[in-house]
């Protein structure tokens, strides 16, 4: 993924977002001639599948979804509204989990799910915090 696209401080056109759909379609290539990775395959190239069958690159729906990439959608929709973007910075957890709520309502994520990340989601925002601190740490001695 080109970094400007990833570091756009605002919203990104078309094009450019077609390129970071492309993710996920990328990965499924990559990962598909690795028979011994194809449930890993599965979980990573469909966590931008909906429940509704309106997601991407494939546009599966609800059933045909492994649980795996079901939970991956979940948590990467969480994970994405809780830290800065250079569009925007983080929100609270509380914020970020009725949004994510909203989106099972509507048919993107599984309502399962999110209802099991509601029963431990402070637990789990504390974690992305610390983490999302070390990754951070970890980038810019790898860049300097």
């Amino acid at each position: 993924m080109p970094g400007e696209i990833l570091r756009k401080p605002g919203r990104l056109n078309e094009s450019e977002f077609n390129i970071v759909k492309s993710h996920t379609f990328h990965s499924y290539r990559a990962l598909e001639p690795l028979y011994e990775l194809h449930t890993i395959n599965q979980w990573a190239s469909f966590h931008h599948e909906r429940m509704d069958g309106k997601g991407y690159p494939f546009r599966h729906k609800g059933a045909d979804l492994p649980l795996g990439s079901r939970i991956m959608s979940v948590a990467d929709a969480f994970s994405a509204l809780t830290e800065d973007r250079p569009y925007r910075t983080s929100m609270r957890c509380k914020d970020a989990l009725q949004i994510v709520r909203d989106m099972a309502k509507e048919g993107a994520l599984d309502p399962n799910i999110v209802s099991m990340l509601a029963q431990n989601a402070e637990e789990i925002y504390d974690i992305c915090m610390i983490t999302g601190i070390s990754a951070i740490e970890d980038y810019k001695q790898l860049t300097t």
